[in-house]
């Protein structure tokens, strides 16, 4: 199945964002242990504060679906999100 890399960039309402963050994560968690996620995490704040999600998904349609389901992507803390189908050559999501 193709994996993505989708990168979060957060808008300014960092309270909002924080207020929220544990039901982020626990969607994360779920989609993590329905093996959709892959890994995730928060970027630094260089030149802006973010996240990156290595997600497996049939086509790109798919990874926005199980976007859209982020508690993150109603609250409009979401700024932008840059979605790009990655080949993972080494590592543990390398495709044989």
């Amino acid at each position: 199945m193709p994996v993505f890399a989708v990168t979060y960039h957060y808008g300014p309402d960092t309270d909002t964002r924080m207020e929220h963050r544990p039901a982020h994560r626990r969607w994360q968690a779920e989609m993590n242990e329905a093996g959709t996620i892959l890994a995730s995490g928060p970027l630094d704040n260089d030149p802006q504060p973010g996240g990156l999600l290595i997600l497996s998904a049939a086509d790109r349609g798919e990874v926005e679906g199980h976007l859209a389901a982020d508690p993150y992507a109603s609250l409009g803390v979401i700024e932008s999100t840059d979605i790009r189908e990655w080949t993972p050559v080494f590592g543990p999501f390398a495709q044989g």
